[in-house]
């Protein structure tokens, strides 16, 4: 038998709760967690006091000490406990194994009376503990349990919650709610509560409800709920508190094995299992009246982790009896830790533990660096690592609980995703294979040659595929579209001044430069070249002569005022008339003519 709680830890604990500097390390699995009441420097009375939940081994060495809170902060409330009564401060683990739930008080250590204050006055708080350490009290139970002790809630999935007391019922509501929902009629005074097997259950020392009783059926939101006594399951004489129920027989549907925690001096832990429909007492493990109790089944056998009714003793054990015999120990063990000196302790449940996760599958399969890819699964919350054939891979993104993406990195080689939680490492069943970018792009051609905002430029070359810049000279074009591997376009955009040089294109195999220099001109410096220009008749209905004093040839185009080309570039002879398309629309149109390097453009209307 332990006692942790020297003199020098007791300075610790009071120290670090009057900072309010404690941060919660995840809980480790296998460990046990014990509500503890009282920070030792004050004898327990009927006021507001300090709650602790302890994490301890085992073997019972002193893991950490997770403080309630003691102030509010931002959604977060106060949750203390009274600190003399016995039957509050249960703690449960949810059926999914991820969180702890306790209840207390939204007031400050050292409010008198705290358990007989009404509800408008102290608001009575669930606090949900996760297998990281996180806390939150930020549900209210509303009118609930007003001049009486709010004892213990649970939860399946730690958003649904369900809590009991000396009064009110069975309520119902969601995390972070501020009312709750009373969900039946009788019986209102409650002790313990838990859910398993898809099941609600309570336990209750009021006839007709004396013994464990189902709660409607499946986990009920709504009121109007029937209360059933399990068949057989009424201990004469008993006091039931906390309770653990198991499936230990494939044979028997649902749970099939209850473990009762009974508060009177000497009674200890009863175990029932159910024969025919009916439950029947197997023995009880004696040595001292009992509250909290939690435990865990694997095959046949039963770890059990339990705190006396006194609040001094805490204790490890297991029965491997399995279902419908005798315990396999008659007796409570030695206590594996002892409360210290003005301290007590009062639920207990075995450490939450965080759920494993699992990949699914990798889209895509392959790719070269700089490929996204998204990781499908499970549980990928709080994920701490994502690596990559064994190399860790910095800057992922987690989505959401089924979804995780990332970018392949330079340097990457194929293999298998893993990805890592607290609560473990998924590995991909496939690997990812990273690809060798193609050949190194080529540009062939561009047409047009010249252009101004809003004209398209198409750019014909190989391996355009994944391309990631293009730019003319040192103007970066902000939006292009790779039509095919050998095709890309882009929109001129709008730039500050006149722009010449070549096309580049970057790929993840290189950067392609034209041979030649596109010129980017400005619409109004376009307008003003070629002033000896003459464009006629405009308006045109079927041509357009176009005409310069020196003659020689011109390269004229026609676009749309959207930057469309509607007449490819066609070279002109001198006195050579345009024809112009059959199916153009009327409308007004920009004419292009370039002689030499100068480009001009002129307006004209198609009638």
């Amino acid at each position: 038998m332990r006692n942790f709680y020297s003199k020098k830890v007791l300075t610790f604990l009071v120290a670090a709760f009057a900072a309010g500097s404690a941060v919660a390390a995840p809980f480790k699995p296998g460990n046990i967690v014990v509500a503890r009441v009282g920070d030792g420097s004050a004898s327990l009375s009927g006021a507001a006091a300090a709650v602790f939940l302890d994490e301890y081994t085992p073997g019972g060495t002193l893991v950490q000490s997770v403080p309630m809170p003691t102030s509010v902060s931002g959604n977060n409330r106060i949750l203390t406990a009274a600190g003399n009564a016995t039957t509050e401060l249960a703690l449960t683990r949810s059926a999914d194994g991820r969180y702890l739930v306790l209840t207390g008080y939204s007031t400050a250590p050292g409010t008198a009376s705290v358990a007989s204050s009404a509800a408008t006055d102290v608001a009575r708080v669930i606090g949900l503990v996760g297998a990281d350490g996180s806390v939150d009290t930020s549900t209210s139970t509303g009118d609930a349990f007003s001049g009486v002790s709010i004892r213990a809630a649970a939860t399946a999935d730690g958003i649904n919650l369900y809590s009991v007391g000396a009064s009110s019922g069975v309520r119902y509501q969601t995390l972070g709610s501020f009312a709750s929902t009373q969900l039946n009629t009788t019986p209102t005074v409650v002790r313990g509560i838990s859910v398993a097997g898809g099941n609600l259950y309570v336990s209750a020392s009021t006839s007709p409800f004396v013994g464990l009783s189902q709660v409607g059926t499946g986990l009920p939101t709504a009121a109007g709920q029937t209360v059933t006594a399990l068949p057989g399951l009424t201990p004469a004489g008993g006091s039931p508190n906390s309770f653990y129920l198991a499936d230990l027989d494939a044979t028997v549907p649902g749970v099939d094995v209850a473990y009762i925690a009974d508060d009177r001096a000497a009674a200890g832990i009863q175990k029932w299992s159910l024969v025919n429909n009916t439950w029947v007492l197997n023995g009880t493990i004696t040595g001292s009246g009992v509250r909290g109790l939690q435990g865990s089944a694997s095959g046949s056998s039963v770890s059990l982790v339990a705190s006396s009714a006194n609040g001094l003793n805490l204790y490890a054990l297991s029965d491997n009896a399995g279902y419908n015999a005798a315990p396999s120990q008659a007796t409570l063990p030695t206590a594996l830790v002892t409360a210290g000196a003005n301290t007590a302790f009062r639920g207990v449940a075995l450490a939450p533990v965080a759920p494993v996760p699992a990949i699914a599958s990798l889209a895509p399969a392959s790719g070269p660096v700089g490929t996204t890819v998204t990781v499908t699964g499970s549980n990928f919350t709080g994920a701490t690592a994502v690596t990559l054939n064994g190399v860790a891979i910095t800057g992922f993104t987690v989505v959401d609980a089924a979804t995780l993406t990332f970018v392949v990195p330079t340097g990457a080689t194929s293999g298998a995703v893993a990805v890592t939680t607290q609560g473990g490492t998924a590995t991909s069943a496939t690997a990812f294979t990273v690809t060798v970018p193609a050949p190194a792009p080529t540009i062939a051609s561009f047409t047009p040659a010249s252009g101004s905002t809003g004209a398209t430029v198409t750019v014909t070359g190989t391996n355009l595929t994944g391309a990631t810049a293009v730019s003319i000279g040192t103007l970066a074009i902000p939006s292009f579209t790779v039509v095919s591997a050998t095709s890309l376009t882009f929109v001129l955009p709008t730039a500050s001044g006149a722009v010449s040089g070549p096309i580049k294109v970057t790929t993840p195999g290189g950067t392609a430069t034209s041979a030649t220099n596109f010129n980017f001109v400005m619409a109004a410096q376009a307008s003003q070249a070629l002033p000896e220009l003459a464009v006629y008749p405009n308006p045109a209905t079927d041509y357009v002569r176009v005409e310069m004093p020196q003659g020689g040839p011109l390269t004229v185009s026609l676009r749309d005022l959207l930057g469309r080309q509607v007449l490819a570039p066609t070279v002109l002879a001198a006195r050579q008339p345009l024809p112009l398309p059959a199916g153009l629309a009327p409308g007004v149109y920009l004419l292009e003519v370039q002689q030499g390097t100068t480009t001009a453009v002129r307006r004209i209307e198609k009638k």
